[in-house]
């Protein structure tokens, strides 16, 4: 059998991190059935430092703890921070299908805003999809709908988040584990989520399934920060980004096996249409560029 390398590991480890990521908000999703949404954010990040902890030193990463604390990496899981808060809040109040299907938009806000700042070139079928992707959001989200909930364009500001969070971390240097970010994000949403629910929570005492619900999160998050950061660097990121658009699928899956949710049809056609803009747009990528008209956004 055939040994995996190169880009076919990187796509291997990138379909596990989405499949980890999923289940993790599903665990996630379950525990704030019964405790308020920064409270299990906060167990969540308790429960992911206690064992990932134990597993850096374990593997013999106990002497980069430390960095775990440096400028960028401290920034960067700041913006984990961040998006974690906006979509805890959407899992309490949303299907989970159509929160993941608006956090899928990350891929070309990112690109969007490398356009804007840096001032990369798009070309004009690579903005059209841009726009196309975000008619899919707007499906997706369905404003003015018997259906609507404002709390869904969480998604939409967890998507940027995470935009601005990749773009820093992708400048963190390859020596540093992804098991010591992981545990880094674990331990700062322990904090900063612990601090939310005391200001704004009211403190429920959590039973056991609670309890193991959101120690599954914690180990699944770390276990999808880990296979995330892996993939990235295992392959180009042309390879793999497009694979980002699984988490569309386990989403799914997860929301009729486990809660019984069934997005309407125009959801779906707006998750079908964030999908395939979103992959068009990083096999656009790998074109030769002479094949494409440039048109630069200024800022």
């Amino acid at each position: 059998m055939p040994r995996l390398q190169g880009n076919g590991l990187g796509i291997a480890l990138m379909i596990l991190a989405t499949a980890s990521f999923t289940l993790n908000d599903s665990f996630l999703k379950l525990a704030t059935e019964e405790v308020p949404p920064f409270q299990a954010l906060a167990m969540r990040g308790l429960g992911s430092t206690i064992l990932g902890l134990p597993l850096l030193f374990a593997l013999g990463f106990g002497r980069h703890t430390g960095r775990m604390f440096e400028k960028r990496v401290s920034v960067r899981n700041g913006l984990e921070l961040v998006c974690a808060m906006f979509s805890v809040v959407g899992l309490a109040l949303v299907p989970l299908a159509d929160l993941t299907a608006l956090g899928q938009t990350s891929p070309l806000l990112l690109l969007l805003g490398a356009a804007v700042i840096f001032r990369e070139r798009l070309s004009p079928i690579q903005i059209a999809l841009i726009i196309l992707a975000f008619i899919g959001a707007l499906m997706v989200a369905q404003p003015g709908g018997s259906n609507f909930s404002p709390y869904v364009l969480l998604g939409l500001a967890a998507a940027a988040t995470v935009a601005v969070r990749d773009l820093i971390g992708r400048g963190i240097p390859a020596e540093i584990p992804g098991l010591v970010i992981a545990v880094g994000a674990g331990a700062i949403t322990t904090v900063g989520a612990g601090i939310a629910a005391l200001l704004f929570d009211r403190l429920t005492m959590p039973s056991l399934p609670t309890v193991l619900f959101t120690l599954g999160s914690g180990a699944f998050l770390v276990a999808g920060h880990v296979l995330l950061l892996a993939a990235y660097r295992a392959a180009s990121m042309s390879a793999v980004a497009p694979f980002l658009y699984m988490a569309t699928v386990w989403a799914l899956l997860a929301g009729m096996l486990i809660f019984g949710s069934v997005p309407n049809w125009l959801a779906l056609l707006g998750i079908a249409v964030i999908v395939v803009s979103g992959i068009a747009v990083v096999a656009l990528e790998r074109w030769p560029k002479k094949a494409n008209v440039p048109l630069e956004l200024s800022p």
